[in-house]
This record gives C-alpha cells, sequence and structure tokens, in this order.
C-alpha cells in the first residue's frame, strides 16, 4: 500500500488504547494493488467483537519479544505492527460473527494518515494481509524480487540464469509440461558450443564439441551465419547436421562436413551431401515404404516424387536443357566392384503365391512415359524423344566394356529351373492407327558389326534373324536392292527395284539374273580363300556348265582364256598363242611338248618371268623353305639390281662375278680365287629364305628377266634361310650360302670363301685386286684416337707413309723398306 505507515497514527480500542509507534525510518513504497483474495475477505458478513478486539490486541502485545528491541527501539517499533498485522489476520479470518464496527483514535482519524482510499471497509487483519501480500517498486527486478511487467503484463527483461528445471508445455490438448533443459536436449545446436559464426573465429573447436556431444545418428543444427573452419569435425558415430542458411567464411555454400551427412537450405532447395565415404555406410537419403495396398482408385502410387516441372512457353536456344530429375555419379574407383548412378527392383516374392488366388499383377521395374497431347505433327508441335541414352569416353575400347544399354537375364534362383524371357525388347503399339517410321536406327559410326548376333545360341534351331514372310531385308535408303522371301514359292529373292536378280528355291537351286548386261557380272568372287569355288561334294557329273563360246577367263583382261567354241576345247594366253584339243583329242601346240615338271613354263620372250610390283616388307621370303636350293640360275644368267640391270650377280665361263655396268667389280673362280677391283671391305649382309616339298619358283623358259624386284619398294628384296644356298648353275656345284660360320662361296662341297659373323674373310686361293690392295687410309691423329680394337688391325698412317698395326702393346708402325 502507497503511503504506508509514513507518520505516526494511533490506533484507540475499548478494553484500553494501545499506542503504535510507526518508526521514523521511511518504510518501502508498496504498490497500491487490490488483490481479489482480499475481496474476498473484505465481503465476509461479521468480523471481530470490541472484547474480540481487546484480546486480540493482548494477544498481539505478548507475541512482541523485547530481546529483539535495540537501544534506540526502532527495531522493536517497526516489527510490531508486522507481528500484530499478523495476529490480528489470525484472529479475524477465524471468526464471522460479530459484525465489523470500525474504530477511531481519540481526535478522530487524520486524513493524512488515513487509508480511507484503499478499502473504507477493511478490517485491521485484512489490512495487514494485504500488507504482507503485496509487492514493493523496489522488489522489481531486483535479486530475489519480482520480474518487472510492461502495461500489457510481459515481461520487459530478459530472464537470465539457469531456466533448466524451470517448465513449459505446448499448447496442444493432451500435452504435459517438461523441463526447459530435456526440451531444448531433444535437439543439439551447435551454438551452444560457442559457435561464433562470424566467418572470422575459428569454429573448429566448437562443432567438434557439438559432434563429440551428440548421439550417434543425432541431429545437429547448424544456424545462419559464416563457419570458419581449419578442420573438419571426426569421430566414429555419424551425425546429420542441419545447416539453415549456414555459409562458408568467404560466403560460399556449405556443402561438406567431413564423413557427416549434410542437409541445408542450398539455393533456395533442400541439399543433401557428404563430402567424404568410408565403408559400409548409410545412404545419405533413405527411403523405406512398408505401405500394404489394398485396393484403390488407378494409379496409386506408394512413393511419389513428383516434379512439377512445367515449363513456360518461352523460346530458348538449342543448347538450353531443363533437366526435371538428375542423377549424377562420379567414380574413379578401381577393382572388381560396381558402381551404379540409378537402379530400380521390382521382385515378386517366393511366397507371392502361397494364397492360391491364382497369377499375380504386372510389375515393371521402371516406366517411362512421354506425351504429345497437342495432336499436331512433330515439325509444328517439336520434336520428343521417349528417353535418351548418352555414353561419353575418349580412347578405345578393345575389351567391349563401354555399353550403352544392357539386358540381362537370368534364373530367380540358381538351384532352380532355368526361366525363359520371352522377348528381350518388345516395340510395339498402343493403338491400332499409329506406326514408327523406323523401328531400330543404327544411324551411328561403329567397327564392328551394326547388329552382332555371332556369339547368341539358337536353340531348337530357331533363327537368328526373324523377318517374316513376304518382307524385304533393303540395303539402302531407296529401298531398291533387298532381300524377300516369297512364302508362296517358298524362295529367297534378291530383288533390285521390281527385278529379282538371285533366287534360293527350297531345295537349294539356285536362279539368277542380269539385269544390266552391259557391265554386270552374274557371280564374282573377291578376297582370300584357300578355294574359290569347292565343288567335290557334288554328285552331278556336270560340276560346272558353259555355254558355247562361252569362256574362262584366268585374269581380268580376260586374255587368258579357256572355251569351247567350234566343238573345240581352246586354251589361250595371248593372241594366237594357244592350245587346242578338237572332240577327236587332236592336239594342236603352238610351241614345243615339254614334260619336265614346270611349273610356270613361258612363250613371251619380251615379259618378265615373275613381276612383284608395290610395297611389302619382303619382297620373295624362302625362309620356309627346307631345299637347299633356294634359287636355282642358268649359267650366264644374272641378278640385276636395279631397275637398268647396271648392277649384276651372274655365274658365267666358270667364275661368280659383280659387275656394275659391264665391268666386273669382283670374280670368284671355281677354285677359290677372288678378283677385285676395288678394295676388299666388309660389308655385314645377310640374307635368308625356306619352303616344303616344293621350289618356292621355278622358272622356265624364255624371259627378258627372271625375277624382277625392281618396281618393289622393300630394302629386302631377296631374304635366304640360314643353311640355305643360292646354286649358280644346274647341278648346284657351284653355291653361295650362309651358315652358323659365316657366309660362303663354295665348288661341292670345298669352301672358296667365307666370311664370319665378325667379319673375318677366308679364302681358298689368293686376292687379286685388279688395282693392288689399299689400307684404309687416316691420319696419324685419328689412329692415336683409336682404341679396343682387335688385335692385328691394320691401317695406313697417311702422315708417316707406313702401314700402322695395332698390337697388344698399341700402335706400331711397320718399317718399310724401298725394294731394289
Amino acid at each position: 500500500m502507497s503511503p504506508f505507515f509514513k507518520t505516526r497514527f494511533l490506533l484507540s480500542l475499548c478494553s484500553g488504547v494501545v499506542m503504535l509507534a510507526g518508526a521514523e525510518a521511511k518504510a518501502s513504497t508498496r504498490p497500491n494493488h487490490l488483490l481479489p483474495q482480499y475481496q474476498a475477505l473484505g465481503q465476509a458478513t461479521a468480523s471481530a467483537s470490541a472484547s474480540q478486539l481487546s484480546t486480540l490486541s493482548a494477544t498481539a502485545a505478548e507475541t512482541a519479544t523485547p530481546s529483539t528491541a535495540s537501544s534506540s527501539g526502532t527495531a522493536a517499533s517497526a516489527q510490531t505492527p508486522t507481528l500484530l498485522r499478523s495476529a490480528l489476520m489470525a484472529k479475524s479470518l477465524a471468526s464471522s460473527l460479530t459484525p465489523y464496527v470500525p474504530t477511531r483514535p481519540p481526535g478522530g482519524l487524520d486524513a493524512a494518515t488515513g487509508v480511507p482510499a484503499l478499502w473504507q471497509d477493511a478490517t485491521i487483519g485484512q489490512i495487514g494481509a494485504m500488507a504482507d501480500g503485496s509487492v514493493q517498486q523496489s522488489d522489481k527486478g531486483a535479486p530475489n524480487g519480482v520480474a518487472a511487467l510492461d502495461a500489457n503484463g510481459a515481461m520487459t527483461a530478459p530472464v537470465s540464469g539457469d531456466l533448466s528445471t524451470a517448465t513449459a508445455k505446448i499448447g496442444a490438448s493432451g500435452a504435459v509440461g517438461r523441463p526447459l533443459a530435456e526440451r531444448f536436449a531433444d535437439q543439439l545446436n551447435a551454438k551452444d558450443f560457442g559457435l561464433a559464426l562470424d566467418g572470422k573465429t575459428d569454429d573448429t573447436a566448437a562443432l567438434q564439441a557439438a559432434k563429440s556431444a551428440a548421439a550417434s545418428g543425432a541431429v545437429i543444427q547448424l544456424p545462419a551465419g559464416k563457419l570458419a573452419l581449419t578442420a573438419l569435425p571426426t569421430g566414429s558415430t555419424p551425425n546429420l547436421w542441419q545447416a539453415n542458411g549456414t555459409l562458408q567464411a568467404d560466403g560460399g555454400p556449405l556443402t561438406t562436413l567431413g564423413t557427416d551427412v549434410l542437409e541445408s537450405t542450398l539455393e533456395g532447395g533442400k541439399y543433401f551431401a557428404r563430402g567424404q565415404t568410408a565403408a559400409d555406410m548409410a545412404p545419405v537419403l533413405r527411403k523405406d515404404l512398408d505401405v500394404t495396398h489394398a485396393g484403390g482408385t488407378a494409379g496409386f502410387v506408394m512413393n511419389l516424387e513428383k516434379g512439377n516441372c512445367t515449363i513456360p512457353s518461352v523460346g530458348a536456344a538449342l543448347n538450353d536443357y531443363v533437366w526435371c530429375h538428375s542423377t549424377v555419379l562420379n567414380s574413379a574407383a578401381f577393382g572388381g566392384g560396381q558402381h551404379v548412378a540409378q537402379a530400380s527392383l521390382a521382385q515378386r516374392p517366393a511366397n507371392a503365391l502361397a494364397d492360391g488366388k491364382g497369377s499375380r499383377s504386372q510389375i515393371w521395374a521402371g516406366y517411362d512415359e512421354t506425351r504429345d497431347d497437342t495432336g499436331q505433327p512433330s515439325n509444328i508441335a517439336g520434336s520428343l524423344v521417349g528417353r535418351e541414352i548418352d555414353v561419353y569416353a575418349n580412347a578405345d575400347d578393345p575389351n567391349n566394356w563401354r555399353i550403352g544399354l544392357q539386358l540381362q537375364i537370368a534364373g530367380a534362383d540358381s538351384a532352380g529351373t532355368p526361366g525363359r524371357v520371352g522377348k528381350g525388347i518388345a516395340l510395339g503399339n498402343n493403338d491400332s492407327t499409329s506406326a514408327y517410321g523406323i523401328m531400330i536406327d543404327a544411324a551411328g559410326r561403329f567397327d564392328t558389326a551394326g547388329i552382332d548376333l555371332s556369339r547368341s545360341t539358337p536353340v531348337n534351331n530357331a533363327p537368328v534373324l526373324n523377318i517374316g514372310a513376304n518382307r524385304n531385308l533393303a540395303f539402302s535408303d531407296d529401298h531398291k536392292p533387298h532381300f524377300q522371301f516369297d512364302s508362296a514359292a517358298y524362295t529367297l529373292r534378291y530383288w533390285y527395284d521390281t527385278t529379282p536378280l538371285f533366287s534360293v528355291g527350297m531345295n537349294g537351286d539356285v536362279t539368277t539374273a542380269i539385269a544390266n548386261p552391259g557391265s554386270g557380272m552374274a557371280w564374282t568372287l573377291g578376297g582370300q580363300a584357300l578355294i574359290g569355288v569347292n565343288l567335290t561334294s557334288l554328285s552331278a557329273p556336270e560340276a560346272m556348265r558353259f555355254g558355247t563360246g562361252q569362256a574362262l577367263s584366268w585374269e581380268p583382261t580376260a586374255v587368258v582364256q579357256t572355251r569351247f567354241t567350234d566343238g573345240k576345247l581352246t586354251d589361250q594366253v595371248a593372241a594366237g598363242v594357244a592350245r587346242t584339243l578338237d572332240t577327236q583329242g587332236n592336239e594342236t601346240i603352238p610351241g614345243a611338248a615339254h614334260n619336265s615338271q614346270t611349273v610356270v613354263s613361258l612363250s613371251q620372250p619380251t615379259a618378265a618371268a615373275f613381276v612383284a610390283q608395290g610395297t611389302a616388307a619382303i619382297g620373295l621370303d624362302t625362309t620356309g623353305l627346307t631345299a637347299p636350293d633356294a634359287l636355282r640360275m642358268a649359267e650366264g644368267q644374272h641378278v640385276s639390281w636395279e631397275q637398268t640391270a647396271t648392277v649384276q650377280t651372274r655365274f658365267d665361263s666358270g667364275q661368280l662375278q659383280d659387275t656394275w655396268g659391264g665391268t666386273a667389280l669382283r670374280s670368284l673362280d671355281q677354285s677359290g680365287n677372288e678378283t677385285l677391283t676395288g678394295s676388299s671391305l666388309n660389308s655385314g649382309m645377310t640374307t635368308s629364305m625356306n619352303n616344303g616339298s616344293a621350289s618356292a619358283i621355278t622358272l622356265n623358259g624364255t624371259a627378258g628377266i627372271g625375277i624382277n624386284l625392281s618396281g618393289l619398294t622393300t630394302p629386302q628384296a631377296v631374304r635366304l634361310g640360314s643353311g640355305q644356298t643360292v646354286a649358280w648353275e644346274p647341278t648346284g656345284v657351284i653355291t653361295t650360302g650362309y651358315t652358323s660360320t659365316g657366309l660362303r662361296d663354295t665348288n661341292g662341297s670345298t669352301t672358296l670363301r667365307q666370311l664370319d659373323t665378325a667379319g673375318n674373310e677366308t679364302l681358298s686361293g689368293a686376292l687379286t685386286p685388279a688395282g693392288g690392295i689399299r689400307l684404309p687410309t687416316f691420319s696419324r691423329a685419328a689412329i692415336k684416337g683409336m682404341s679396343n680394337l682387335p688385335i692385328g688391325t691394320t691401317l695406313y698412317d697417311a702422315d708417316d707413309d707406313t702401314p700402322a698395326i695395332y698390337t697388344s702393346a698399341g700402335w706400331k708402325l711397320a718399317a718399310l723398306t724401298a725394294m731394289p
């Protein structure tokens, strides 16, 4: 009550007068509240009588203890009204028999000290009770005081201190109150662990403390702000961080927090991410739905993720793509693991038929539908693609491991009976009028096969490719060349436009027709084969039939032919060069008849017997031939080394000669005597060749050149094998060959000349160069600079005009004395 007991006042009672002296000390100012409980008390119909008041006064006096008074009396006088009020209140509340009678002190009440404004009819006990329940102004917001309220009854200052034991409950029906500590512990907030989020303060320790305090799988809140980290939080237990506008220190989006899952609001959408992974981690986002479907409307969906990607009718560039849903997998892992960007599994369980209600409903692992409901053709409404699968890769794929679309089938149980899938890919229609332009369009580049059925395994003689009766297999865009099976005649026909060029009947009979006789071929074989046409298994007496006047040509220009005409069989090699066998068996030959097991017989002396042109690794390879005479040449014949035949090797008049423009460079007679025009130098030349039961090449007859290799670009024109020789006359007495000991020329079994692998040459006869023997010439300084040479190396020292011989002691000059 305010003002209250600021001045002294006297309270007179019937049985005597008790003077209560108010303390001069100023009492605390109290609010002038009229509390409801005191209003109820003031409405009582009876109050204490005068005698009761006397007893009440005596009781109040007795309750005052002198020991509590101080020397000045102020403490006692200040306590007395309090004790009195308590006693009066207890007595007044105890009885309501006597009506209330206001008392007046002698001389009446002083308006300055009275309390008529508070309650005109209040008893002293009621007044005392009101004073005890009132709050003083100084108690508001003070320690151990009360919270201050504004004019609307709300707190004007924040409540501080430990409020963990305070309770609160939500307004929902049936809710119960819980301690605030329990309520806030439902979900951790990293701010509770000292997170600054100012982009400058290192938040690593606070973030780690929040994770360490969180249980496995618990959610940790991250408020908005900039997170500055020097390290990511670690720990073996997984957690989910919920970032509500949290950014990195540089203002960039927060996209990772170690191995934990991060859920954030990135670019205005929900974002899930995990920057690092470890083995056997749970998925970042998992939805397990155990939904029992017991009927319902058509199109019932158990788990719906609907994008509602409505794209406005605004023009855009061709390369502007709008993706409604995207799945991305980045993998650089190695090993046998498989990494799948998106997988769907639709499974009919093993006990699906246990209820005995018959076959089950369809199940689909995936379904795509792309619609164009405009009713307009695509050149007006725009293009439409059901689904596109792009495979991007660089470098070659020798193992064929990059596959655009793969369909695999298998039995559900490896121990069960193998199942059968009716169709691998089924292309059909959902109505009876729509049609495909092209059902399968293989328009890309390929280097193995457009359609490869080579590894398929037909069962029960099933066709690998089934086109259907009376349907075409076309070979060009205009469909003019095509195959067709005529079901009426049971014949496979090859057509060009409307003309059947090739037909195969049900009995294997083949019929052909030439639609363009001017340039068409009835039958052409190209490529390589062991046998061009094999008729050996044919039991017909006529393996091949030719019409009269027709010829069997042996080369593209048709100069060489075999034909039957005018009752005669004729073999023609060239115009006017032919052999004829009439119906009586008489043979006419323009040349001579020889019986020498010849492979090639020539009657054209102006042409080469064998000509090799073009580009090849080896011009003539006889390394696989076991015959000792890999190449045999007659006396007087030579091997030419260039197109003009200037450089030659020949055997003539009992001598083996190398010539240049008719001048003999080297001659080797049957005794092994070698005559050189120039100096003797090691050439390091190696030759080789091979074949089985016959000569590699046998040439007879007359020709301008026996073997002409001048048009061949390979440096290895002829190669001979080890142990093989070149025979220089028909009996093979004079030979040149290479064995394990080196290259040698022999006369029968006698070695005339041999050159070993180190370049050392051995002669059975004398070395007689036409121009004399000449040593390699070097300056003295050049010779002294040579080292680690074979002992006995001899050079000519041009500075000393003396031969120099390399010995174990170094170079030695040979002392020369003038010949007498």
